[in-house]
């Protein structure tokens, strides 16, 4: 019910409102406080002043008014809602939600008051709860865009992903243009690897927004993974010019190296690791880029520097002794390996260079059980089952030899060292 007033006191009401919508939130409030001087009962007076402070982020002043609100009508559900706002921008939830509680026993309808109840919830990790509160929101207000991207969020998070989906679909219908809900369910897609949507999602976003480098990042990585390095390579730019980081170096660093630009890649890298000193994988992989441009001992200081970061990288271990044993130490190379397959026992790679290196220092029976404990790992691996040829027929043994090649060619027909390998079997056997 409207509270009577004098005239004086409805032009003091009428031209804080004015002010307020224009933004002179300040000079509102002294309206309001002038009409509150001459009458401090006037409950709407309150409330006007609160909102006004609240737009100012004047938050404990703003609840103060609100509260002188509830004291003089306690039933009047506007400020209950209001004061849960600034308890929840206060990091109150739990305040805020019985705020809000008291808001929606005045008055159910305010979807307003379900969807912040469901916000304040989210917060406090309740999603379950904060997914009630929103699709009560959306009885109320089906087209409220918000509340349905909302509602995918939390989706999201109770691994409903499909759901979620659609939730998204239905925030678009309402706002073709809310470029944040293309965004997340981009990032959905993404995902669960359904990548030519994600990309339509991303593409939809950089027509509203181009400018936003989190979406051209995601969008390289997309273009990576299905191939397209050269725009790959375009996006980490633009993404990088928006916005220098060390993800979207090192990841640009990758495409590169994948298109064999080596140097390029080293100086990505570089880049990556000057705005993140502390980053194993960047080192490891400008080490990795270092020997494939043949200068070893650069790469193996790489990977000494990744390792003294994070020691239980068995990847380093791997390309560490891969390069010691280009360079023939190969017995430290063994090392490497060895140390590889204690951090991680079941990796066949591992097993298999383990061999090659002792090969290399004509341990050939030992070479034969490491490819031996990798194809019992990966049965699939043609080229252990190639060196395990080689090894074979090295010990004279080339009718077990030739079964090696055999298992190598069935899995590869286009090996031209094992065919030949074979033959050479073939013709000694024929020979005894």
């Amino acid at each position: 019910m409207r509270q009577p007033l004098n005239s004086q006191i409805e032009f003091l009401l009428h031209q804080g409102r004015q002010l307020s919508k224009a933004g002179s939130y300040e000079d509102a409030i002294a309206y309001f406080d002038k009409a509150l001087e001459r009458y401090p009962n006037w409950y709407i007076g309150w409330y006007e002043r609160g909102k006004a402070l609240q737009q100012l982020k004047q938050y404990e002043p703003a609840i103060a008014s609100f509260k002188e609100v509830i004291v003089l009508k306690f039933d009047f559900a506007p400020a209950w809602h209001n004061q849960g706002m600034i308890l929840a921008k206060l990091g109150r939830y739990e305040e805020a939600i019985a705020s809000y509680d008291r808001a929606l026993d005045l008055y159910a309808n305010n979807y307003k008051a379900w969807y912040n109840r469901g916000n304040a919830l989210m917060k406090l990790g309740s999603i379950s709860q904060a997914l009630y509160c929103y699709e009560e929101t959306l009885k109320l207000k089906p087209d409220y865009a918000r509340g349905w991207y909302n509602r995918a969020i939390a989706l999201t998070q109770l691994r409903r992903y499909e759901e979620a989906i659609v939730s998204y679909d239905k925030a678009l219908k309402s706002r073709p243009h809310f470029s944040d809900a293309h965004y997340n369910q981009g990032n959905l897609f993404y995902r669960l690897g359904r990548y030519a949507e994600a990309l339509v999602c991303y593409e939809r976003v950089l027509r509203i927004k181009s400018d936003l480098p989190e979406v051209w990042y995601n969008y390289a990585n997309i273009l990576h993974k299905l191939g397209s390095y050269e725009q790959a390579l375009e996006s980490y730019d633009k993404a990088i010019v928006l916005h220098s980081n060390h993800e979207a170096w090192y990841s640009r660093g990758n495409t590169l190296e994948v298109l064999c630009l080596y140097e390029e890649a080293i100086a990505s890298y570089q880049q990556a690791l000057t705005l993140e000193p502390d980053l194993p994988e960047a080192l490891h992989n400008q080490g990795r880029a270092y020997q494939h441009l043949g200068f070893y001992e650069e790469a193996i200081a790489r990977y000494d520097q990744s390792l003294a970061l994070q020691p239980e990288f068995h990847e380093a271990w791997i390309s560490r002794g891969i390069a010691l044993r280009k360079i023939r130490q190969y017995e430290a190379a063994i090392a490497s390996f060895d140390r590889a397959l204690t951090i991680h026992p079941t990796c066949a790679d591992s097993w298999y260079r383990r061999g090659r290196a002792l090969e290399y220092l004509g341990q050939t029976e030992g070479a034969i059980k490491s490819y031996d404990q990798a194809l019992s790992l990966n049965p699939q691996f043609d080229k252990a089952w190639y060196s395990r040829g080689v090894s074979l027929g090295r010990l004279g043994r080339h009718q077990a030899a030739i079964e090696s090649y055999d298992k190598a060619l069935a899995l590869n027909a286009h090996f031209p060292n094992a065919t030949s390998s074979r033959s050479l079997s073939v013709k000694s056997l024929q020979q005894t």
